[in-house]
């Protein structure tokens, strides 16, 4: 066979390769991840993996790439075997054209359904639609008066990995049971959990929010994490340097600030992001380890469970009470990330499905710390919040149609009046709503795109309507670009 004639059948192999990975990706993510968005896509693959749960790159070779191989080469043999018997009865010229036409067709066919699935259709053409609702509804705190109490409140803050009050259901993803936030419900209905209607309900899902380095700055900067599809520079994006944040206000104010997560700092450049915004000390996975809490070659899920980090925590926040400033505590668990979650040996095994268990007990272990913080001498000046960073990726653990929504507590709020069901919010409104809750005074109760939800004023949200907010905020914006994430 001569060298172009080798060349022609390798270059073949690999363009039907292509094609049937582009095929097993798509159906992959979208069997493996419920609610996943493009732009979280981007980020992620614009992001250094390591630190990464490693599951989640083995699921994928084994259940798309491993399959998409063997694939390949079936179809590869086929398409061979049909062309040379065809080639034997007619013109080899024209069945080389008329085959190059038809796997053209089909691969464009293939290749816009899969983007389409995956969002980079809708993402693409938002990115060509500019916007000017974030500059026009943007409150900029530094020109807000925010006034702070004469006696200031500590903060403690957990992020729960992918908690909504979805979980209050006794009935989810075909599987009858208790209600899996049982451990928490009776301190849910103690204290004030803002909804979307007059039962347990939560923030609504917006773009730019919907994984957890996006919910992170939604809920501290009250803006979503946009990318520029034009120059994706996720480092540069995450920063949001020309954002004034949560922890920029409080560290002006004399606050001592603390982020603890068990996973590396650098994932999702999460850890940067706080010490930008509030020089906040960071305890990570590798702060475990200098600290001789874990051996070095430790690592389980994301690096130490979260039974650890509540342990750790404990330590912190009672070290940074008996200090000579007031602070502000943030936290992120990981145990119910998908896919499946982390079951802890000491954990219930009540349910079929593994995530369900991961969820009761991390119900369970937030319990319990809350219990602990309660019984602090520092409590009495302390608001706690616990917020659930975005709703959960485990595909298959809801009912197609359930109504998913945000879980969101504050606990010990300075104020304690308001309205707090049938609200329509997203976790953008936490910023504003954070502050309040610490009995600080906000001018016009706006800050970013979020609203205090202990004002009586509308959220955009509830001004706008939530297909107008969704649909502007997802365009591109000059203004954010350039001023935001600059």
């Amino acid at each position: 066979m001569k060298k172009s004639g080798i060349i022609k059948y390798i270059l073949l192999y690999i363009f039907v390769f292509l094609l049937s990975l582009s095929v097993t990706s798509t159906s992959w993510a979208i069997n493996k991840f419920a609610f996943l968005s493009f732009d979280e896509t981007l980020f992620q693959l614009t992001t250094p993996i390591k630190s990464a749960e490693s599951s989640i790159i083995t699921t994928y070779l084994t259940d798309s790439f491993c399959i998409a191989l063997l694939a390949s080469i079936i179809i590869y043999i086929m398409i061979i075997f049909i062309t040379k018997k065809v080639k034997n009865k007619h013109n080899s010229k024209k069945i080389n054209t008329i085959t190059v036409t038809i796997l053209l067709i089909i691969a464009t066919i293939i290749i816009y359904v899969c983007l389409d699935k995956i969002g980079f259709i809708k993402y693409t053409k938002n990115q060509f639609r500019e916007s000017n609702f974030i500059k026009e509804n943007y409150t900029n705190p530094k020109k807000v008066d925010i006034t702070f109490p004469e006696k200031k409140r500590n903060l403690v803050y957990i992020y729960v990995e992918s908690l909504e009050s979805t979980y209050f259901s006794k009935e989810l993803g075909g599987e009858t049971q208790s209600n899996l936030l049982e451990p928490i419900t009776k301190i849910t209905k103690d204290n004030i959990s803002f909804s979307d209607t007059n039962k347990f309900g939560g923030a609504l899902t917006v773009t730019g929010t919907t994984w957890t380095t996006g919910a992170m700055i939604a809920q501290t900067s009250g803006l979503p994490l946009k990318l520029n599809s034009f120059n994706v520079n996720t480092e540069k994006a995450s920063m949001m340097s020309g954002a004034i944040t949560l922890g920029d206000i409080l560290a002006e104010n004399g606050y001592k600030q603390m982020y603890m997560i068990g996973s590396d700092k650098m994932f999702g450049h999460r850890g940067p992001y706080f010490e930008k915004h509030g020089n906040y000390e960071i305890y990570d996975y590798n702060t475990a380890i200098e600290k001789g809490k874990i051996d070095k070659d430790y690592y389980v899920w994301w690096g130490y469970e979260d039974s650890k980090l509540f342990k750790y925590a404990k330590e912190e926040i009672s070290k940074l009470a008996n200090g000579d400033k007031q602070f502000n505590f943030t936290m992120l668990t990981t145990n119910t990330h998908f896919t499946d979650g982390y079951l802890e040996k000491d954990c219930p095994n009540k349910y079929k499905s593994a995530y369900y268990n991961s969820v009761y007990c991390s119900a369970g272990q937030i319990s319990e710390f809350i219990n602990w913080i309660q019984a602090q001498p520092f409590y009495d000046n302390t608001t706690v919040v616990i917020a659930g960073d975005h709703v959960s990726m485990q595909a298959g653990a809801y009912p197609s149609k359930a109504k998913r929504r945000i879980y969101n507590l504050f606990i010990n709020s300075a104020v304690t009046e308001g309205r707090f069901t049938n609200r329509e919010f997203c976790t953008m409104d936490y910023f504003p709503t954070t502050l309040a809750s610490l009995g600080v005074e906000i001018d016009g109760e706006r800050l970013g795109l979020g609203t205090n939800l202990f004002s009586n004023r509308k959220t955009l949200i509830e001004e706008k309507g939530y297909k107008t907010f969704e649909r502007e905020v997802s365009k591109h914006s000059k203004f954010y670009i350039n001023n935001i994430s600059k």
